[in-house]
């Protein structure tokens, strides 16, 4: 027989059991939801865009039918285009409120220059969506050089450029038709189906090619990784929704136009965010700035760059709009444009504080604004319950972007 010749006060202590199961649920919980704030926060959306479609669908039919989900993609294009230029600026922290109105500026000006002056249709959309990228630099100049706010410059701007849009127009007030020009046929041109997959394909395979960049960059920096969890599984969720799609969208007119443009610049600004220098540079300067200055990157550059694109964006959002609408006036860039571009990108999942988002985000924020406004118009509810949903939706999501940002959510469930 033998025994231990230490005294209680040098055993070695450990908790309870009790202690350590409660230990043990916290610390689950704590990985669960900071899992919800960072990889899976696209979970929570995509759960609510299921409830809202479920809604509408139980609502009337034709909800989910070919033409209406035609019509659908189609109505958030332009909100989808503005809200990922909206999306570089929100990661540094940052917002610009003035991509509504230079979406309606540069769309009179292009319709101008086409219209009016005979100019070709490349060259007009090149120098409209040029105009807005210089907005955009300039304000971001004024917002890195002179530390001032950057609601406050792009306020200001929203104003001047409201202004912009009546002096291009005719008369003050007047339109100007794009009946029958080659801004007009942007939104009317449907891909033979032939083409629709062929486009399908390729883009579900750069799709997987982000991911495989994304795996090895992560594995590079020793940041724990896995092929079916981040690859295999997102490969086959996105290829089973992409050849749903395309086949509802063949069964009526084929895959439109401005579906392939968004989907194009999707897949590139994906590229750009997650696998340039660029990009690292944005997630380092939105989640700590000074800490980005003290390790050398150029603070000020990735502001201006990030304002530039944002308006390049708006500016692209905004001649589609004026393709589907065949023209510009004074209401151009007016309305629930600047609200339903903001609240797509922080509702499908971008922070208002900076460091966490992704370009997709755009798109899920777009699909679920979208389906809230196109499901209300088809069961012909007025025009103030839109107001109010969409704005609840958009309270809702900057409330638990804010909670679990800051973290108030961790701090309980620590406790």
């Amino acid at each position: 027989m033998t025994t231990s010749n230490k005294s209680p006060a040098e055993a070695p202590s450990s908790p309870p059991p009790l202690v350590a199961r409660v230990e043990g649920r916290q610390s689950r919980r704590r990985m669960a939801l900071e899992a919800i704030a960072g990889r899976y926060r696209f979970v929570p959306v995509v759960l609510m865009l299921a409830v809202i479609w479920a809604f509408f669908t139980a609502q009337d039919s034709a909800f989910l039918g070919n033409r209406n989900i035609t019509n659908l993609l189609v109505q958030i294009v332009v909100t989808a285009t503005i809200a990922l230029g909206i999306v570089f600026v929100l990661l540094l922290a940052e917002i610009d409120l003035s991509v509504a109105a230079n979406s309606g500026a540069a769309a009179a000006l292009t319709a101008i220059l086409v219209v009016n002056h005979a100019w070709p249709t490349w060259l007009g959309l090149l120098v409209g969506i040029a105009a807005g990228a210089a907005v955009g630099l300039i304000q971001g100049a004024i917002v890195t050089q002179f530390g001032v706010p950057s609601f406050v410059v792009t306020l200001g701007a929203q104003l001047m450029l409201l202004g912009g849009i009546l002096v291009l127009l005719p008369g003050g007030t007047g339109q100007v038709s794009l009946f029958g020009t080659g801004i007009a046929t942007l939104s009317s041109t449907y891909l033979p189906p032939a083409l629709g997959w062929a486009l399908m394909a390729a883009g579900i395979a750069t799709f997987v090619l982000l991911r495989l960049l994304s795996l090895g960059e992560s594995r590079r920096r020793g940041i724990n990784t896995s092929v079916v969890r981040d690859v295999v599984v997102p490969g086959i969720l996105v290829g089973a929704a992409s050849i749903t799609a395309v086949a509802v969208l063949n069964s009526y007119l084929g895959v439109p136009l401005p579906v392939v443009i968004l989907f194009a610049l999707l897949a590139v600004f994906s590229y750009i965010t997650t696998q340039t220098r660029f990009g690292l540079h944005l997630y380092a300067v939105g989640a700590n700035p000074d800490a980005a200055r003290r390790a050398g990157i150029p603070v000020a550059r990735a502001k201006m760059i990030a304002f530039s694109l944002a308006g390049a964006l708006a500016a692209l959002g905004g001649i589609l709009a004026a393709s589907r609408l065949l023209g510009v006036s004074a209401s151009s860039g007016t309305g629930t444009v600047l609200l339903e571009s903001i609240a797509a990108a922080v509702i499908g999942g971008t922070s208002l504080f900076g460091g966490r988002g992704s370009v997709w985000d755009a798109l899920l924020g777009a699909l679920v604004i979208g389906s809230i406004s196109n499901g209300l118009d088809l069961i012909g509810a007025e025009t103030v319950v839109k107001y109010v949903a969409e704005g609840s939706i958009l309270v809702l999501a900057a409330t638990v972007d804010s909670i679990l940002t800051r973290g108030s959510l961790f701090a309980r469930a620590a406790k």
